[in-house]
């Protein structure tokens, strides 16, 4: 059952919240979530431009918030998820949260380093050195000072 409080967390934080775009087949929109300033969620960002810049088949989507607003964002997008990943990502607190949403459904990642991860594993962006070299190193710490604009 689900409790007045969350319900309300949601209508609320839902109103400052960018709409997610209707999946076209085809396309993967790689999400990235996450605190306004981090060079965690920064570098994220980067790499998920990065991918939607050399690949169209890739298109991106943003939310950045203040740590409080974020958090209670997490809840609810955690929350989209099949059971089985709820369970897997429930301790998932920190900056940044990505994921996948396909015309399949929505496919968690995690923070950056799972993103860096899925990159890596991923036989398709092997060529692109700007790609590898992002997900290769350390974010530095001016990555936190990156266009932290949401998706319109």
């Amino acid at each position: 059952m689900i409790s007045f409080k969350y319900l309300l967390n949601t209508i609320l934080i839902n109103r400052f919240v960018p709409l997610r775009p209707s999946i076209i087949p085809g396309i993967t929109y790689i999400c990235v979530s996450g605190f306004k300033i981090s060079h965690h969620t920064g570098r994220a960002c980067e790499i998920a431009k990065e991918i939607a810049k050399e690949n169209p088949e890739y298109k991106t989507w943003f939310y950045f918030d203040s740590p409080s607003k974020y958090r209670k964002f997490l809840k609810i997008i955690k929350g989209e998820f099949l059971l089985e990943d709820q369970f897997k990502f429930q301790n998932h607190k920190t900056s940044p949260f990505c994921w996948l949403e396909t015309s399949e459904g929505k496919i968690p990642i995690g923070g950056r380093d799972r993103l860096c991860e899925w990159v890596n594993n991923s036989k398709k962006f092997e060529k692109n050195s700007i790609i590898k070299n992002l997900t290769t190193t350390e974010p530095k710490i001016l990555d936190a000072f990156f266009d932290n604009t949401n998706s319109p």
